[in-house]
């Protein structure tokens, strides 16, 4: 029987990690909470620079490994020394692992993950769902005669049966796994029972033991009486806070109210390592009053039983709600816990996972606070020493780790509030944007008008910690314009903030969008002017390192490629980038924070991801031509990794080179015909050769006259007898010869981007 667990999106590579990583490309708490407990027990950690990269698709290496780890063999140097599969010798960075999963004691006879019939293994082929369940199933104990001997359909279905493949909406067997996928499958599949071994799961193999049904509720982070290495959880129906549970460092804020079991890690120390949600029923409410026998919501009303738990954070204390009752306020989110047959087992108001501007202050004034010597002090993910703090930083003091996290994000517009007390606000919008503001923060508006122009400023967490006038602080403002129309534009500031859909001067252009640009308010509306891309730190950026040049780059580094000049920017992860250096000659732009650490990157053309690639076509209006009027369009038909698309784009003059050829279009233009793309141009991809079906590798390469060329990701094939685009898989069922086309050579980094076949 399946032990049930909720699904969560996790990926990486899986690597020995200390714990409480946290990572920058992770928005779900969910995945961030389960990213921690992977992290904490070895099985996975992210690809460096702070990334998690759970988009990416993992190798047969890749996974061969996560399985290796995740069965509790870590130890592999005994399997290094070998070769069984010709193409993965002993110096190949897996070959332990893939020797392990043939040779261990515990593996071999499971076959985990087996060659080909041609003996190679593969190492570097993308792995398959189909592949992945039957990985999965052998793991638990599964054979050919339990699942049947149709593969892949007979081991997906059994996956399916047993809940491996909840959380996952992939269909195709042949479908790549990406990271994420990945991830879900394994976390299903270390709280399933063994084949016939009930109560037994592989999590035991990297655990040493678990407490099911516990609600993590506070951290040395939330609760100052708490050591950096301790937390309270609800265990067993009550909270022991005389002998809090021992931690493997401050677990991640993220896994504050999971309601789950708790994983106590392996080794000496024993300590919990993390929570894994058990998928029972929660609910949140916004508490409006409460009163003896009832608690009014924003949702409506509640009627708890008087005997029902609760714990008030503030409190930092768990009672019978007849004599808690009185200690909600106004505000607070309550959340309801239940058991697996729906019985309210709790209700918590929980601690705010932010430091809060309570712990903030503002540095450089007479009533700034003291560092305390022994803090490392953080600015924009980068450690700094004091020598490089400014004046009107926000210092946010977290105890519980030594630190001392520095902000300096402004924002400078014209004050405006629903709030009936303009000197002492609870919330402020500047920009068309509404912030909330804390009684500490509202204190520092007591000379502001309506109306008057005022600089925000802002701690690590994104609140709301002072207000200056704008005369005596103001921000330097730039941003990537990322959505305009009439009215309204998106901005994405390169301090961090995003300011949505914000009301603009009418006679802002919409040859912004996608572009630099700086924002300032001189009236009603944001003006946003576009900006030249001039200036940057020098030297070459070593990705591993953090380093571009001499400077420091943050760990949450923005970036963005500019892959022709005057294009739209278009957003990367860092995990998009393959090199370990990326030359000077390819960094257009960059932006300092004042301590002197790289917070935004413009790249040139290095990842090759920042087009639309497909077949283009010129077209011409001639309804207006008596007019002297003929609108030109520049047509891509393209796939887009499940169906064909076709998108139009306006242009002033019609690029060279079209009429049914492959090409590519920077990403970011615009596809609203009544705007003219002014500067859009096209790149020519490169015929490499042409080859038949037996030159592809599955969906991962094709070996061409000039070497192997990798393919892109879940590419399409246009037929053009069809004048359509369909499946690599229906391509190679129904012709025989293919015309391939790269974005440049595979030394440079360049991967078959079009396929066309006859």
């Amino acid at each position: 029987m399946k032990k049930r667990f909720i699904s969560l999106c996790l990926a990486g590579l899986i690597m020995v990690a200390p714990a409480s990583a946290v990572f920058t490309d992770i928005s779900d708490s969910r995945v961030s909470q389960t990213a921690a407990v992977l992290d904490a027990l070895g099985i996975m950690q992210g690809v460096g620079g702070g990334s998690f990269a759970p988009g990416k698709a993992l190798t047969r290496a890749q996974f061969c490994k996560l399985a290796v780890t995740a069965m509790g063999v870590t130890d592999v140097s005994p399997y290094a020394s070998y070769t069984i599969f010709p193409d993965v010798k002993h110096s190949h960075w897996a070959a332990p692992y893939i020797n392990a999963a043939v040779r261990h004691p515990e593996l071999k006879e499971k076959s985990i993950i087996r060659g080909y019939a041609d003996g190679s293994f593969g190492p570097n082929k993308i792995v398959s769902y189909g592949e992945v369940c039957t990985m999965l199933l052998r793991m638990l104990g599964y054979k050919e005669e339990d699942v049947g001997p149709f593969w892949p359909a007979d081991y997906i279905a059994q996956a399916q049966a047993i809940g491996l493949t909840d959380g996952v909406t992939i269909t195709d067997a042949r479908a790549a796994v990406k990271r994420g996928d990945a991830a879900v499958l394994l976390l299903n599949a270390l709280n399933t029972d063994k084949k016939g071994e009930e109560g037994s799961t592989l999590l035991d193999k990297v655990a040493s033991s678990t407490v099911k049904d516990c609600i993590l509720l506070e951290t040395g982070k939330t609760h100052s009486g708490l050591a950096a290495d301790a937390a309270l959880f609800y265990e067993d129906g009550v909270v022991d806070a005389e002998s809090p549970r021992k931690t493997a460092g401050t677990l991640d804020s993220s896994m504050i109210g999971v309601y789950g079991t708790i994983v106590i890690g392996k080794g000496s120390s024993k300590v919990a390592v993390g929570v894994i949600p058990n998928g029972n029923k929660t609910e949140a409410y916004e508490v409006v009053n409460a009163a003896a026998d009832r608690i009014v919501t924003t949702n409506g009303t509640l009627r708890p039983d008087r005997k029902t738990k609760l714990y008030i954070s503030r409190d930092h204390a768990m009672n019978e709600y007849e004599n808690a009752w009185a200690n909600l306020q106004s505000g607070d989110t309550l959340t309801l816990y239940y058991n697996e047959y729906g019985v309210l087992q709790l209700m918590a108001v929980l601690p705010k996972t932010t430091a809060g501007a309570a712990h903030s202050f503002v540095y450089g004034l007479a009533t700034s606070r003291r560092i305390p010597a022994e803090y490392t002090i953080i600015k924009n993910g980068a450690k700094i020493d004091a020598s490089k703090l400014k004046k009107y930083d926000v210092v946010t003091l977290d105890a519980a780790n030594r630190q001392a996290i520095v902000s300096d994000t402004k924002l400078s517009g014209k004050y405006q509030t629903d709030s009936t007390t303009y000197s002492h606000p609870s919330q402020v919008k500047i920009l068309g944007k509404d912030f909330e503001v804390s009684s500490e923060a509202a204190a520092t508006f007591k000379d502001m008008k309506l109306n008057d122009y005022i600089t925000l400023l802002f701690d690590a967490d994104g609140n709301v910690a002072a207000a200056y006038p704008k005369k005596d602080v103001s921000a330097e403002m730039q941003g990537i314009v990322t959505k305009i129309d009439a009215e309204k534009a998106t901005v994405t500031l390169t301090n961090g903030l995003t300011l949505r859909d914000i009301p603009i001067a009418k006679d802002v252009k919409t040859d912004v969008m996608g572009r630099l640009v700086t924002v300032s308010q001189s009236g009603e509306g944001a003006d946003l002017i576009r900006r030249t891309l001039s200036g940057k730190t020098a030297g070459n950026w070593s990705v591993a390192e953090g380093k571009l040049g001499s400077n420091a780059v943050s760990s949450k580094v923005r970036v963005y490629e500019e892959v022709l000049s005057g294009a739209p920017l278009n957003a990367i992860n860092v995990s998009d980038i393959d090199l370990t250096s990326v030359p000077a000659s390819q960094i257009k732009y960059t932006v300092q924070d004042n301590a002197g650490t790289v917070t935004n990157i413009v790249l040139g053309d290095v990842t090759g991801e920042s087009w639309i690639y497909g077949i283009g076509y010129g077209k011409r209006d001639k309804t207006d031509e008596e007019d002297g009027n003929s609108p030109e369009y520049v047509v891509l038909r393209h796939w887009d990794g499940a169906k064909q698309e076709e998108s139009t784009f306006r242009v002033l003059t019609l690029p060279r080179g079209l009429g049914g050829v492959p090409i590519a279009v920077p990403r970011g233009y615009s596809t609203d015909e009544s705007i003219v793309n002014t500067s859009l141009d096209t790149l020519k991809l490169t015929l490499i050769d042409t080859v038949k079906p037996s030159a592809f590798d599955g969906s991962s390469g094709v070996r061409t006259k000039d070497g192997y060329y990798e393919l892109a990701e879940n590419i399409g094939v246009y037929v053009s007898e069809q004048n359509r685009f369909v499946s690599l898989q229906t391509a190679k069922s129904n012709y025989t010869s293919f015309r391939v086309y790269a974005n440049k050579t595979a030394e440079n980094g360049g991967k078959i981007r079009v396929i066309v076949a006859s």
